[in-house]
């Protein structure tokens, strides 16, 4: 059998525990620590030593009110893992793993308030670990069992034991089964008392939009992510809120915990139904009154709302995010960053909106932070998280972008510098750094924009102003002045406003002014020309509005009335722009003249009074003592099993996965097994050994078949039968049991060129013996394939990520190349007696160097969200080979008209045009334990052909067919791609092989794929499918 077959069958069953062609970055320069308490390890990189101590302390006070609730206890120690190379704030608690691995940098995302980050995400994620533990039905060291298929082409070559797949099913049936939104409503909710997460104004705006504009998420659409930023924040914010809706109204916390109780039967249970057994009433009620209450209480806010409501202009309506709007200097110009076009928050742009030409005008793409004026409006300077560093982290840097010249430059590396603004005179850069869980203020001399420069680093910063653990600051600006710099402030929940002296002859700044939020949000200052008012964002009401803040007396005067929610503001000459929450998204706004708003006070009074009143007052926790730490030594997690239910060629092949991960992931061994009633077994071991900069890998297949052959034995005669041509002998038959062992071994290395771009290398031995019984008990055994090949191949994937990426991507590219120099040795007789001792085998050397390249192109049509793909695969063969080792070009990775071994050769060339279009572009259609979620058509044409030698009196041939994809989710966090391929191959050919003439063409073909991604021919993506959940994670 053909090696490709034993790599298919892994891609085929093993993807689902993360057998992948990943670009990840090691990073062994990172120095790990590690301490225990009495309930956690916790592991942290050198410098987060507050952090950790902090995070342990939290941990342990929480430990005992959420372990009680759910009647759930680890029975180990739980992992807290701290990092701090990325400028990412997230964490993922792996239940199964009873791990937490948490991102050192607190979340300032606009969709959610300011809360104490590292209490609220401790909390929040060791949630997660005690509520989805207590919902489990069986022990966790079985994460999940699997229902795969393999099925095959019926035509095969003469020395393959069967065809090649046309079906390849892999399918979950997980111990955990719990909603998105329950899950994350419950982690939200946290526990009686803790008020580290609460119902801030932010939620409520996201909300309040969705009901007043009818877009809220059904309660099957709350089930799942795979959605647009916005909506996918609607799991968890629509989560919240009917979680708390439900536990105010019945048991409080202790509902919550006997419904994940519930969930744990091994019966099959849904949630809806679990829900109405606690409750008396089903999930379903419970939605319908809910949103039903919503309508009518935001509707009173609108209706009370509405007669004060401020009128703007709207600038750019596509997209959801619209933020840091900024006037130029003679306010003719305003740059904002939009992610108009996008699905995702993080993939925003810069813009520049020209108020005469009433036009806007991409800046630079690829913008996340903020960006302002240079001095002159010639310029302008921004920040961008990119990876394009040696370790691949994901970080800020500064970038400016000469507006004449249209010329980009970097001016960071390093830095990780998020918000940032240039001082009057040019000469400064005030900017926030985001490292060991805090954000610091630091000074910088501007470069000299328009001359070569090399982009400074830490090394060049003036001054960071000091702050405590945790703390955190936000958007520092500039007075017009020069002297001063305001900034919004973070240390416990909500935001302040503090303001800076600035000393230009020491580079130092010294607080000036305070100006407390109460606990609410007084945020995004913005200097007015006097240098006496900031313009701020404030939510006291529960609403984000703009209000003037008076920097003599502290008053604040109301600007704007909306019903979402107003940030970011900026004012020039009497015009104010800011970011408003629409119904749809976040919108860049200008008001051309302001006028303060007077509410009427009973109604204003009451709506502050309970919104402030509605923030909770926690208790402070003191600084923690820092414990005693020893370095990072390899801590192995629990051996996990996957049993597998199979079906392979017509037989039941049970089996299982098995999978050991250090605690770091810095070493992992996955291992399967599979055995069938014909004693037939497939065996698959990997080490990977990431603790230095490339990683290292071992590989292992053990493949066995059987088969049993009948032949005619002309030396016994044991009857006679009559035919056309009189009296016929009827012989004997004896049989040959064959038995077939494919030995497969790999070392190799691969390393990560760039975050979709990654290298890889392996030496492999192959060794593939035939053991043949006879009739009498003799029996002889050959090895009739040996040998060496060593291969390298570079694979990248730059598609941009998006709500079609996977079903139907429109644009980037992903493809590989490969070469292999293989010195194989194939069996052409066997040496009996001379010599030899008994049996001897006669090899035929096969030594040859293999090119092969994939490519797949992706475009969009112009019909809305149709798309066009063409694929190219080539290989190319130096020497002539035995028809062993042909490359083929039929079948599912190929020409899909035709049979897989139907078109051989050491030449192949294939090219392929698909065409897709929606069936169903957006829904959430319950079919237990499946959600569909869109269904894509094809129409799809393929030419190709497989030679040998120079392309001579050869006809190209073709197919054309037809395709749909559907995707769907399974028990509501396995992504789950079924797609069904139908080819009808255009062209007539006939094979002789042997004495065996075979027809193609003129015949229709299917395939089958259910797999946890759309299968394609091109090698696994270099970069791990966002979609995975193979780490039985979640996100906060």
């Amino acid at each position: 059998m053909r090696a490709i077959l034993l790599y298919l069958l892994v891609v085929a069953t093993f993807s689902s525990i993360a057998v992948a062609q990943t670009a990840e970055f090691n990073r062994p320069h990172l120095e790990w620590m590690s301490f225990e308490t009495e309930h956690f390890i916790v592991h942290y990189t050198s410098g987060l030593e507050d952090v950790a101590n902090m995070a342990a302390d939290i941990a342990e006070r929480i430990h005992d009110p959420l372990c009680q609730v759910y009647d759930y206890y680890p029975d180990t120690k739980v992992s807290l893992i701290f990092s701090d190379v990325d400028d990412i704030a997230n964490a993922g608690s792996y239940f199964q793993s009873n791990k937490i691995k948490f991102y050192a940098t607190s979340m300032a995302w606009d969709f959610r308030g300011t809360h104490n980050w590292l209490r609220n995400v401790v909390t929040h994620e060791y949630t997660h670990m005690i509520q989805l533990g207590a919902t489990r039905k069986w022990s966790r060291r079985f994460p999940a069992f699997y229902v795969q298929a393999l099925g095959y082409e019926p035509e095969r070559r003469p020395d393959v034991l069967y065809g090649y797949p046309n079906t390849l099913i892999s399918w979950p049936l997980p111990s955990v089964t719990i909603p998105a939104w329950f899950a994350e409503g419950t982690a939200q909710y946290q526990f009686d008392g803790a008020g580290y997460d609460y119902w801030d104004s932010h939620r409520d705006m996201l909300l309040r939009q969705s009901v007043l504009s009818d877009r809220l998420l059904t309660l099957e659409d709350m089930g799942f992510f795979g959605k647009t930023s916005l909506e996918s924040e609607g799991v968890y914010n629509q989560g919240f809120s009917l979680v708390k809706y439900i536990a105010d109204r019945s048991n409080g916390v202790e509902t919550l915990g006997q419904i994940s109780r519930k969930m744990s039967s091994l019966l099959p249970v849904t949630l809806n139904k679990a829900i109405e057994s606690v409750t008396g009433k089903s999930g379903t009620d419970w939605y319908n009154e809910w949103s039903a209450e919503l309508r009518t209480k935001y509707g009173e806010t609108k209706s009370m709302l509405l007669p004060y409501l401020s009128t703007f202009d709207t600038l750019e309506k596509s997209g959801f995010v619209g933020a840091y709007p900024e006037f130029s200097t003679d306010g003719n110009s305003l740059l904002f960053i939009s992610n108009s076009g996008r699905e995702y928050f993080g993939q925003s742009s810069l813009y520049c909106y020209n108020r005469q030409l009433d036009s806007i005008s991409l800046i630079a793409p690829s913008v996340q932070g903020n960006a302002c004026w240079v001095r002159g409006d010639s310029s302008v300077v921004f920040t961008r998280r990119t990876s394009d560093n040696p370790h691949g982290a994901l970080i800020y840097d500064i970038y400016a972008y000469d507006v004449n010249n249209k010329r980009e430059a970097r001016l960071s590396r390093g830095l990780r510098a998020e918000h940032i603004d240039v001082s009057p005179d040019g000469k400064y850069l005030a900017f926030t750094i985001n490292e060991a869980g805090r954000r610091e203020i630091a000074i910088a001399k501007m470069p000299e924009l328009g001359k070569s420069m090399t982009p400074f680093g830490k090394e060049s910063i003036l001054y960071r102003l000091p702050t405590l653990p945790h703390e955190q600051y936000y958007l520092p600006k500039w007075s017009p002045d020069g002297r001063r710099i305001a900034a919004a402030h973070h240390l416990d929940k909500g935001r302040n406003i503090r303001v800076f002296l600035f000393d230009s002859t020491s580079v130092e700044l010294t607080l000036d002014l305070e100006v407390s939020g109460k606990g609410a949000e007084l945020r995004d200052p913005s200097w007015a020309a006097d240098n006496r008012h900031l313009y701020v964002s404030y939510d006291e009401s529960g609403i984000q509005n703009i209000y003037k803040l008076s920097l003599e007396n502290e008053s604040l005067e109301r600007l704007t009335v909306v019903l979402g929610g107003a940030h970011y503001p900026d004012e020039n000459n009497g015009s104010l722009a800011f970011a408003e929450f629409c119904n749809d998204g976040f919108r860049i706004c200008v008001m051309d003249s302001i006028t303060p708003v007077r509410l009427p006070r009973n109604s204003l009074d009451l709506a502050v009074s309970n919104y402030m009143a509605g923030i909770p007052r926690n208790e402070d926790i003191p600084s923690p003592v820092i414990r005693n730490a020893s370095p990072y030594r390899p801590r192995f997690e629990s051996l996990y099993w996957f049993p597998r239910i199979a079906f392979d060629y017509n037989t039941f092949k049970p089996g299982t996965y098995l999978v050991l991960n250090d605690v770091l992931d810095k070493m992992t061994f996955i291992g399967g097994a599979a055995l069938n009633q014909k004693r037939e077994y497939d065996i698959y071991g990997l080490v990977e050994y990431k603790q230095f900069y490339p990683t290292i890998f071992a590989e292992y297949f053990n493949i066995q078949r059987r088969l049993t052959s009948f032949f005619a034995d002309s030396s016994r005669i044991i009857g006679e039968v009559e035919g056309p041509d009189g009296i016929n002998p009827i012989y004997d038959e004896y049989r040959i049991r064959y038995r077939y062992n494919l030995n497969e071994v790999s070392v190799g290395l691969g390393v990560p060129l760039s975050s979709g771009t990654n290298i890889k290398s392996r030496a492999t031995y192959d060794q593939y013996v035939a053991h043949n019984r006879f009739d009498d008990e003799s029996s002889v055994s050959l090895t009739y394939f040996r040998g060496w090949s060593w291969k390298t191949g570079v694979y990248t994937d730059s598609r941009r990520p998006g709500l079609y990426t996977e079903i139907s991507p429109n644009s980037g590219y992903r493809g590989y190349f490969e070469y292999t120099r293989a010195n194989h040795d194939f069996i052409s007789d066997i040496e009996i007696g001379g010599d030899a001792i008994g049996l001897r085998e006669i090899y035929d050397p096969n030594n040859y160097g293999l090119f092969e390249l994939g490519l797949e192109k992706y475009f969009k049509s112009p019909i809305h969200d149709h798309t066009a793909e063409v694929r190219l695969k080539a290989g190319y063969m130096d020497e002539n080979v035995d028809p062993f080792f042909y490359q083929y070009a039929g079948g599912l990775p190929g020409m899909r008209g035709y049979s897989f071994y139907s078109l051989g050769g050491t030449r192949t060339a294939v090219a392929t045009l698909t065409y897709r279009f929606p069936l169903i572009s957006r829904a959430a259609l319950g079919l237990w334990p499946l959600s569909l979620n869109r269904v894509f058509g094809s129409l799809f044409v393929d030419a190709g052909d497989a030679w040998v030698g120079d392309y001579t009196d050869r006809t190209i041939k073709k197919d054309i067919g037809a395709g749909i994809r559907a995707q769907l989710h399974s028990f509501y966090s396995y992504p789950t791609a079924v797609s069904i391929d139908v080819a009808y191959g255009l062209d007539e050919f006939d094979v002789i092989e042997g004495d065996v003439l075979t027809s193609y063409g003129d015949e229709l073909r299917y395939y089958l794929t259910v797999l946890f991604d759309f299968y394609t021919p091109i090698i696994p993506p270099a970069r791990h499918p966002s979609s995975c959940l193979c780490s039985n994670c979640t996100h906060n």
